[in-house]
């Protein structure tokens, strides 16, 4: 087992992945860390993708607080642990609430000749820009406020609970401000850490890896707007050519870099920010997701997380790699059938064994109390109602809406049949035709008849000692791990 995973999301983009590795993590999706620290880099306070994002991670945390994971545990949902080290998941960046950009450089204060060259590199309008909304569309604006990075308490505190093998991971757009100005800011930072700060050779010689996002979607045009679809590729390419010369090239700054985006693209409103920013869930995202869960597999002795020091005391990555996500055929609407074999290796059998899971606490879980395995178990109209399966309720909830979210994108992603009657269940898995169960309790059974058969015979076999949350959540990961072993050949 790695160490912790320290993951920063910069920007909207950097809190919509860590959305989707949450909902992988729930679904038993393996990542190899002890624990994962999500820390949020975001200016806009309100926008809805970082508050969507913070609740489904204390909804996550406070079912994982009442379950157990031990030798006698085969449970996987929800299985590695989520920590924090700031408050609320995010860390504060000074000064930019109620704040023009103006007020923030002090440009009234200035002299004539630093006004004279302030108005030079940025227009009237960066100067007049309101940052409690991020930096929309503008990394010369936020490469400034963000260089104030290492002196936050937050990063202190990050500082001070970073141990020898962790490893650090930073998401980043790269086409819009918040997320092209940090990340270089950010990895600087965090390769040329100040001595004074705590851990400082522990933070500076860690492997890091990050994915840069680039563009996958699209805005409509607001002539009332600053953020404008049309300048995203140019903004990409000469972030690119920025990032080659100080990121990833000679002597890189990053010991794995992945690189995800889609020319297939979907306008969403133009919204600048706020509670109004909210974008519907993506495979971007997920692909993104998926290359932190990629970086944590990487063996400790693997020379690619080795750094050195050069002559000028620069830390840097000797043998850096590079990485992208692919599908196997270019469609509309992404099946499981169309993912690479190691992608589906990670992704059909979790997924599919928490979405059926998902459906029937939905669909079935309160008329099954009178069922024997409920009964034998005390999951009882009391049980029912306790703060754990209200949780439980509201996380599958959210990961339907995700994958609705995903399925109704441009490009797709649509491996189930959301829909799918309750007599049909198993017909869930789009592309996949569901084979039938050779075993005595299941003859003659269907839909969630034959889920109701499986918990029955699988039931007996719990632990006595296990409290009702860990039961209940052993119980269901064991019969949808049987159901989809017997259902789906992936």
């Amino acid at each position: 087992m790695n160490g912790k995973l320290y993951i920063f999301g910069i920007g909207g983009t950097g809190s919509r992945v860590i959305k989707s590795l949450v909902m992988l993590a729930a679904s038993g999706v393996k990542i190899d860390a002890s624990a994962i620290v999500p820390i949020i880099v975001d200016p806009d306070f309100a926008n809805a993708d970082v508050t969507r994002t913070i609740e489904q991670i204390k909804a996550y945390v406070a079912i994982r607080s009442q379950l157990a994971f031990n030798d006698a545990t085969k449970n996987r949902f929800f299985e590695v642990p989520i920590e924090n080290v700031v408050n609320d998941h995010r860390l504060a960046l000074k000064d930019t609430k109620n704040k023009k950009f103006r007020e923030f450089i002090e440009f009234s204060t200035m002299s004539k000749e630093n006004r004279a060259l302030a108005s030079m590199l940025f227009s009237a309008a960066n100067l007049e820009s309101d940052m409690e909304v991020g930096f929309k569309g503008n990394p010369n604006i936020g490469s400034v406020v963000l260089n104030q990075f290492t002196d936050s308490q937050d990063f202190i505190d990050f500082a001070d609970a970073f141990k020898p093998g962790d490893r650090i991971f930073i998401i980043s757009s790269i086409f819009g401000g918040t997320g092209a100005s940090g990340f270089p800011l950010l990895l600087k930072n965090l390769r040329g850490l100040d001595a004074k700060v705590s851990n400082n050779d522990a933070i500076q010689h860690a492997p890091i890896g990050a994915i840069t996002v680039l563009p996958y979607f699209a805005v409509k045009t607001d002539e009332e707007s600053t953020i404008n679809s049309s300048t995203f590729i140019g903004k990409t390419k000469a972030a690119l050519q920025y990032y080659e010369r100080n990121v990833n090239g000679d002597e890189s700054s990053v010991n794995v870099l992945y690189y995800i985006g889609d020319e297939r693209t979907k306008q969403y409103e133009n919204e600048e920010g706020g509670t109004e920013q909210r974008n519907n869930a993506h495979i971007v995202e997920l692909a993104a997701a998926m290359s932190i869960v990629d970086f944590a597999s990487i063996q400790n002795d693997d020379s690619i997380l080795v750094c050195e020091e050069n002559s000028n005391g620069k830390i840097y990555a000797p043998n850096p790699d590079f990485r992208e996500f692919g599908i196997e055929k270019d469609v509309q609407e992404v099946l499981f059938s169309n993912l690479t074999q190691s992608t589906r290796d990670y992704l059909c059998t979790p997924m599919t064994q928490f979405v059926l899971f998902a459906k029937y606490v939905n669909e079935h879980l309160r008329g099954a109390t009178s069922l024997q395995w409920a009964r034998d178990n005390k999951f009882d109209d009391a049980f029912l109602k306790s703060s754990f399966i209200n949780n439980i309720q509201k996380f599958v909830n959210s990961y339907i809406e995700w994958l609705e979210e995903m399925s109704d994108n441009d490009r797709a992603f649509k491996p189930f049949k959301l829909s799918v009657k309750s007599s049909d269940l198993y017909s869930i898995v789009d592309g996949v035709k569901p084979g039938s169960i050779k075993a005595l309790w299941a003859f003659n059974k269907s839909g969630y008849d034959l889920f109701d058969a499986a918990l029955n015979e699988e039931h007996s076999s719990l632990s006595k000692n296990f409290t009702l949350p860990h039961k209940f959540t052993e119980l269901f990961y064991n019969v949808t791990k049987l159901l989809v072993g017997k259902k789906y050949k992936f």
